[in-house]
C-alpha cells in the first residue's frame, strides 16, 4: 500500500508540554476521534512524556478505545510523527501494519530522545510550549473515500508567579535560624505554598542553606521551580531548576539543598551579598493537570499539509491580535509628556521619567522593588547604570506601546540583555527572535556566549545547529578562537554535538 493514498489524519497540539503531570510508564491522552470509514472505530493518542521503561525517551502510541462496534479485530496501517507549524515532519517511525484489538494500543517505547525535545531543538519541536503530534490511519483493505484531517488541543493548565525576597544580615545568620514567605495565588490571594528558609550544618564547617515547600493548595499537581541568586550588578545567576509532584495528599511538604553553601557566598560577598543582603529571585509554575482537551475542527476532501497550513494561519492571526492602537497612544502620551510621573531612572548619563504602575506592570523585577522591602520602594528614583541610554529609551518604549521601533542587531543583543534582567519576557523573545532570524558566521559565537550567559537553552541550540552546519567557515574564524579562548568549555560542548 502506497502511503500516498487518502488517508485519516490527526493533528494533536498539546499546549505548556513542559507541565505535564505525568511520571514514568504514565501517559497523556488525547481526546478520542472516530474513524468513520473504518467501521466508525474509535481511537486516540497517547503520549508518555517521562517515558515508560527508559525517562530519556518519550513513547508515544495509538490506542483502540472500547467502542460499541462488533469489530472485535480491525486491521490497519498507520504512521506516527512529531511536526511543527508548517506540517513538517520532526521525528517519524514508518508507516506499519498492525491488527488493533479493542482497548489495546501499539506504538514506540523510544520515539524521540527527551533530551532532544525539550532542550537541543527545543525551538523546532515546542514553539511557545506546544508539542504538535500526528498521527495518519489508512485502510489495509481498500481505499478511503477522502482524505480527513481532525485537529484536536490539550491544555495544560499554569498559573506562573515570580518574586523577589531579600535575607538582610546574611553573615549573621545562625544554623537553625528560619525565615517564611507565602507564595499567593494571582486570582484569589489564595496561598498556593509556603517556603521555609533555614541553615543547617553540613560536611565541616560548612552550612548549608535548605528550603522547604510546603503546599498549600490541593489543586497543584506538580510545580517547577527556578531560583536564581541576584548579583550586586542585579544579573540573576540561576543556581536551582527542581521539579515537585504532590499527587500524594499525605506528603505535603518538600525539601531541596540551595546550590551555594554560606561559605561559598561568604567568599564572593562583594559580588554576591552587597550589603550583606542576600537576593533571591523565585520563578514557580504550578500546573493543576489538563484543563481543555478536546476536538476542535474537522476538515474534509484535502491533504494533511493543506489542512495544517490553514489551521495553523487561524491560530496565529488570533494570537497577533494587536493592542488597542489608541490605548498604546495614550500611553505613550503620558511617557512623552512626563504625565504624573513617579520615579525617575537614571542611566550614568541620562535620566528618564516613567510610571511605577507601569514598569510594575511589565516586569516582575520593578514590581518587587515597589512592593517589596527594597531600597527603591520608598525612593522616587532607581540606579540602572548597566544600561546605555538608547537601551533604557526602547525598553521604557515597549513597556509603554509594546512595540520594538527600527530594530538592529546591536540594538536586538542589548535588550535582550535588559529584558532578561528585568524579565519582561516579551521583549526578551522579540529581541531572540530577530537574533534567531539574522544569525550569520560573524555573530553566532557571539549568540551562542549570550545564550549561555542568560542559561537561554532555546537560543543556546538554534546557535549551537548553526554552528555546526557552517563549521568549517565559523571554526577557522577569529570569532571562534576568540571564543576558544574566553569559554574553552563551551565552545567543547558545542563541538561534541557534532558526533552525539
Amino acid at each position: 500500500m502506497a502511503c500516498g493514498e487518502k488517508c485519516f489524519t490527526f493533528i494533536w497540539k498539546i499546549e505548556n508540554v513542559s507541565y505535564c503531570l505525568e511520571r514514568k510508564k504514565e501517559a497523556l491522552y488525547s481526546p478520542e476521534f472516530v474513524v468513520d470509514s473504518i467501521n466508525e472505530t474509535k481511537w486516540c493518542l497517547g503520549l508518555y512524556p517521562r517515558g515508560t521503561d527508559d525517562e530519556n525517551y518519550i513513547g508515544f502510541h495509538l490506542f483502540r478505545d472500547s467502542d460499541s462496534k462488533d469489530v472485535v479485530r480491525k486491521e490497519i496501517r498507520f504512521e506516527l510523527g512529531f511536526i511543527n507549524n508548517n506540517g513538517s515532519v520532526l521525528k517519524s517511525w514508518h508507516a506499519i501494519d498492525y491488527d488493533f484489538r479493542k482497548s489495546v494500543g501499539y506504538g514506540f517505547l523510544d520515539f524521540a530522545e527527551r533530551e532532544e525535545v525539550f532542550n537541543t531543538r527545543r525551538s523546532e519541536f515546542l514553539p511557545q510550549d506546544t508539542l504538535t503530534a500526528r498521527c495518519r490511519i489508512w485502510k489495509s483493505d481498500g481505499e478511503m473515500a477522502e482524505d480527513v484531517c481532525c485537529f484536536a488541543r490539550t491544555r495544560i493548565g499554569v498559573q506562573k508567579r515570580s518574586f523577589l525576597c531579600k535575607v538582610n544580615n546574611f553573615s549573621t545568620l545562625e544554623s537553625g535560624e528560619k525565615f517564611t514567605y507565602d507564595i499567593e495565588s494571582v486570582d484569589h490571594n489564595k496561598v498556593l505554598i509556603s517556603i521555609n528558609f533555614s541553615l543547617t550544618e553540613g560536611l565541616g564547617s560548612e552550612e548549608i542553606i535548605l528550603f522547604e515547600l510546603i503546599h498549600q493548595d490541593q489543586d497543584i499537581k506538580f510545580s517547577i521551580l527556578e531560583l536564581f541568586l541576584l548579583s550586586a550588578s542585579r544579573n540573576r545567576i540561576r543556581c536551582n531548576r527542581e521539579e515537585f509532584w504532590f499527587q500524594d495528599s499525605s506528603k505535603t511538604t518538600k525539601m531541596f539543598k540551595f546550590y551555594f553553601t554560606k561559605n561559598k557566598l561568604m567568599e564572593m560577598k562583594n559580588s554576591y551579598l552587597p550589603d550583606d543582603i542576600l537576593s533571591l529571585h523565585w520563578e514557580f509554575a504550578f500546573s493543576k493537570g489538563v484543563v481543555w482537551n478536546e476536538i476542535e475542527d474537522f476538515q474534509y476532501a484535502c491533504t494533511s499539509s493543506d489542512c495544517i497550513s490553514s489551521n495553523a494561519e487561524n491560530i496565529n492571526n488570533q494570537k497577533m491580535m494587536p493592542l488597542s492602537h489608541s490605548l498604546n497612544g495614550n500611553l505613550k502620551s503620558l511617557y512623552d509628556e512626563n504625565f504624573l510621573c513617579d520615579v525617575i531612572l537614571k542611566t550614568s548619563t541620562r535620566t528618564f521619567n516613567a510610571h511605577k504602575i507601569i514598569l510594575s506592570a511589565s516586569s516582575p523585577v520593578f514590581k518587587a522593588m515597589f512592593s517589596n522591602d527594597m531600597k527603591e520602594k520608598n525612593r522616587s528614583f532607581v540606579d540602572i547604570e548597566d544600561l546605555s541610554d538608547v537601551t533604557m529609551n526602547q525598553m521604557l518604549l515597549f513597556m509603554y506601546t509594546t512595540c520594538v521601533e527600527d530594530l538592529t542587531w546591536e540594538k536586538a543583543s542589548h535588550l535582550y540583555v535588559a529584558a532578561d534582567k528585568y524579565d519582561i519576557l516579551s521583549l526578551k523573545n522579540i529581541c531572540c527572535s530577530y537574533m534567531k532570524d539574522n544569525l550569520s558566521a560573524s555573530n553566532a559565537c557571539e549568540v551562542l556566549l549570550l545564550s549561555d550567559l542568560h542559561a537561554d537553552s532555546d537560543l543556546k541550540s538554534v546557535a549551537q545547529n548553526y554552528i555546526l552546519q557552517n563549521g568549517k567557515l565559523i571554526i577557522n574564524s577569529e570569532e571562534w578562537n576568540n571564543m576558544m579562548q574566553s569559554n574553552s568549555k563551551l565552545a567543547a560542548e558545542t563541538l561534541c554535538l557534532m558526533f552525539k
